[in-house]
C-alpha cells in the first residue's frame, strides 16, 4: 500500500494479511481526499475501525494536525503501529485498541476543536448493527464541533435509512463502493458544498 499525495506521498507501508481486513482502495482514497480538498488541513483526525491505518496516515500526509486510530482486533492494532513508524508518524499518530461504539458514547471533543471522522466497518456491520452504526453517527452529529467532517464508507447497495438525514450528506459511488460526506455547521447542518470531484463518478 501507499500513500497517494501530501508530505509522505509515495511512500509505502503494510497492507493487511489475509481477507479478514478490508483496507480503502486507492481509487477510493484517492477520490475521497480530492472531494475533502484543503479542508482536511488542520484538522485532527478520528479513524474509526481503523483497520490498516491507510485513510488517517492519507489525512496526516495532506495536513491534519494529528489522527486517532481506533481498532479493536490487536493484529490491526500492532499493525498500524508498524504504519505510523514507517511513515514517521508517532509524534502526530495514537492508537487506541477500543471498540469504535463504546468509545464513541465516552467521546468529548477537546475544546471546541474541528475534527474529521472516518467511518470504515467492516460491511457486514451495516446488514448486522445498522441501528448501532445509525446510533454511532447521531451521537457524532451532536458532539462534533462547529466545521467538523463526517465519512462514511460502505457498499454501495447500503440501506438509506443507516446515514441521519440523508439530504444532509454527499453521496458518492465508485464501482461496488459508496463514500457519504457530511460537512458539518451550526446544530449540525451542511456548513459548506465540498469541491467539485477529478475524475469519474458512477
Amino acid at each position: 500500500m501507499r500513500i497517494i499525495a501530501g508530505q509522505r506521498r509515495g511512500h509505502k507501508f503494510d497492507g493487511p494479511k489475509g481477507k479478514a481486513t478490508r483496507p480503502t482502495s486507492d481509487l477510493v482514497r484517492e477520490s475521497l481526499f480530492n472531494i475533502l480538498g484543503e479542508s482536511i488541513e488542520g484538522l485532527l483526525v478520528i479513524d474509526l475501525f481503523a483497520g490498516t491505518g491507510a485513510v488517517g496516515l492519507e489525512a496526516l500526509s495532506r495536513g491534519a494536525s494529528h489522527a486517532i486510530f481506533v481498532e479493536r482486533n490487536r493484529d490491526n492494532v500492532a499493525l498500524i503501529y508498524r504504519n505510523i513508524a514507517t511513515l514517521r508518524y508517532e509524534d502526530r499518530g495514537r492508537v487506541l485498541t477500543a471498540d469504535a461504539y463504546r468509545w464513541v458514547r465516552g467521546f468529548e471533543p477537546i475544546d471546541d476543536e474541528p475534527t474529521a471522522v472516518f467511518l470504515d466497518p467492516p460491511y457486514q456491520e451495516f446488514d448486522k448493527h445498522a441501528d448501532k452504526v445509525n446510533q454511532l453517527l447521531q451521537d457524532l452529529i451532536k458532539k462534533l464541533p462547529t466545521r467538523s467532517i463526517l465519512v462514511v464508507e460502505s457498499r454501495r447497495d447500503l440501506d438509506e435509512t443507516v446515514l441521519p438525514d440523508l439530504g444532509q450528506w454527499d453521496v458518492r459511488q465508485y464501482g461496488g463502493t459508496q463514500v457519504a460526506v457530511r460537512f458539518l455547521g451550526q446544530e449540525g447542518e451542511i456548513d459548506q458544498a465540498p469541491p467539485p470531484l477529478d475524475g469519474p463518478v458512477e
